[in-house]
């Protein structure tokens, strides 16, 4: 595959679902394009707005909060994996609605609750739910927040 239909593969492949610059770069690679052209064509790409890494994180961030219910840990991680930069991500994180994402802790917690077994120890119980939401990437503080309003009221 030459450069040109490198260029046009790629415009095809955006054009139906997001991507951001280092997927389309490990594509390219996987295609066997060099890393030079890889650079021009990741430039022509940006230029005519088929990539933009803002766009994705964004956009990524809303859908794994809202469908995948992940907490802002885990979708930084996710994002630094896909060579988004730190401080792109930081300004998506930011923008994170915060009632939305206490109200998916809440729904998860509550979820979780119910598929549990009664346990006679409470303390046990609150163990497991907060492991539960730290593996979801939810930052322990409003774990603990949540789970405490509610076992308490």
């Amino acid at each position: 595959m030459d450069k040109k239909q490198a260029l046009s593969k790629a415009m095809s492949l955006c054009a139906k679902q997001e991507y951001c610059s280092g997927d389309v770069r490990e594509k390219l690679r996987t295609w066997g394009i060099s890393p030079e052209d890889s650079g021009e064509i990741i430039k022509e790409l940006i230029k005519q707005k088929f990539i933009d890494d803002l766009r994705f994180a964004t956009a990524y961030a809303r859908d794994k909060i809202r469908f995948n219910q992940w907490g802002r840990i885990k979708i930084r991680y996710m994002l630094g994996s896909k060579k988004i930069p730190g401080a792109m991500i930081d300004q998506v994180l930011d923008e994170i609605n915060p009632e939305l994402y206490t109200e998916v802790l809440k729904d998860l917690l509550q979820k979780k609750d119910k598929s549990l077994k009664k346990e006679p120890d409470p303390w046990i119980h609150k163990q497991k739910l907060i492991r539960f939401a730290i593996s979801r990437g939810f930052e322990v503080e409003e774990i603990i927040k949540i789970v405490d309003k509610w076992m308490s009221g």
